[in-house]
């Protein structure tokens, strides 16, 4: 019977920690993208840097945080497609391009 109940109060816990997660807005995951865009950019010249002057273990590391930042953006941008968004990370890479010059 204990463990029945503590089963039941558990699980109740776990449904509202989960159903109090926050989804970001259509704006703040457009500038989520576009910081990100951002970032990647800045981190891809830093690793170009490095395998130029043949420091390839750092490059290696680097292109790992690379691939993290990616699987960010992805994730903004398919939440961003289903906010009815076309082509989001296109157009944060444009901005990027414009604020440049």
């Amino acid at each position: 019977m204990k463990k029945i109940v503590v089963f039941i109060v558990s699980a109740v816990i776990a449904l509202n920690a989960s159903a109090q997660t926050a989804t970001p807005t259509k704006k703040e995951a457009e500038k989520d993208v576009k910081k990100d865009v951002k970032e990647l950019k800045v981190e891809r010249k830093e690793r170009n840097k490095k395998i130029t002057k043949a420091q390839f273990k750092k490059a290696g590391k680097d292109q790992k945080e690379i691939n993290k930042d990616r699987k960010d953006l992805n994730a903004n941008k398919k939440h961003l497609k289903n906010k009815g968004v076309k082509a989001p990370v296109q157009k944060a890479k444009e901005e990027v391009k414009e604020g440049n010059k």
